[in-house]
């Protein structure tokens, strides 16, 4: 079911954080548009089975001398954890003073090829790690890819057009089929981001209602969907003048529903 409701979407969208402190958050951490308060994913960690230590042992691997192929966190939709998972490695990074540098898809205008080993001998460093979100152009994978100096860690949708011309240099790792979250990380990840948001005492979303949510979702993204559209019920509400309680009905909807990106 995916039925559209306007006149409520509206009003959804319109909420602000005011509106979402009112109810004791900091914000609403949804994968959609009806996020607020973050201009990406509150930083938890949620770890993904093996998936962290591979990351983390290829990064030493390739800091000690250790030649090998370069990474691409692969999923075919958005949510699977893609930004969550490099983050995690950002604060790897910086923990042991590893360099790193995020490439971006404007940087295509620039000489990669010159401007990285630069920065690097700025900083009398040899190596480092190179971070990219989704969406880029082939072109910086193959300025990218002619650096020896660089572990490139890249994500996105489409690695056939992405990597084209480099591809059999990279490693594409399935995060969707290969290293799916459980019901248990869900929960996990939906406890930790509630506790990053409340302000207050007062719980929004109870806890067995968490577990509800992650025993009916296969991804973060959804994960934080559903959570993001409870809290905005809620948020709503309380800008009505009313105390709102979420229940199983709400979650059993929502869930059951599938949550657009918009």
């Amino acid at each position: 079911m995916r039925v559209h409701f306007p006149m409520l979407f509206e009003e959804l969208h319109r909420l602000d954080e005011w509106d979402y402190e009112r109810i004791g958050l900091r914000g609403n951490p949804a994968y959609s548009g009806l996020r607020r308060g973050y201009e990406e994913e509150p930083i938890v960690h949620i770890r993904r089975g093996r998936l962290e230590e591979e990351l983390t042992e290829i990064i030493e691997r390739f800091m000690a001398g250790e030649e090998g192929k370069h990474l691409y966190l692969f999923s075919r939709e958005g949510g699977a954890g893609k930004s969550h998972t490099q983050h995690i490695l950002r604060r790897y990074c910086h923990e042991r003073d590893i360099p790193f540098i995020d490439v971006w898809h404007e940087d295509v205008r620039n000489n990669l090829r010159e401007a990285i080993p630069y920065m690097l001998e700025m900083m009398d460093r040899e190596k480092c790690v190179v971070f990219l979100e989704c969406d880029n152009p082939p072109e910086i994978y193959r300025q990218l890819a002619d650096i020896p100096q660089c572990l490139i860690i890249g994500s996105g949708h489409e690695p056939h057009r992405e990597l084209k011309g480099v591809i059999d240099r990279f490693r594409i790792l399935d995060l969707e089929r290969e290293y799916p979250m459980s019901r248990e990380q869900l929960y996990e990840l939906l406890k930790a981001i509630m506790e990053e948001l409340r302000i207050g005492d007062k719980v929004v979303v109870e806890d067995d209602l968490l577990r509800m949510i992650a025993e009916r979702v296969k991804s973060p993204g959804d994960a934080l969907n559903v959570l993001g559209v409870l809290l905005a019920i809620a948020a709503y509400r309380a800008k009505r003048g009313e105390e709102y309680e979420i229940t199983e009905r709400d979650v059993r909807i929502w869930a059951r529903r599938g949550m657009p990106r918009e």
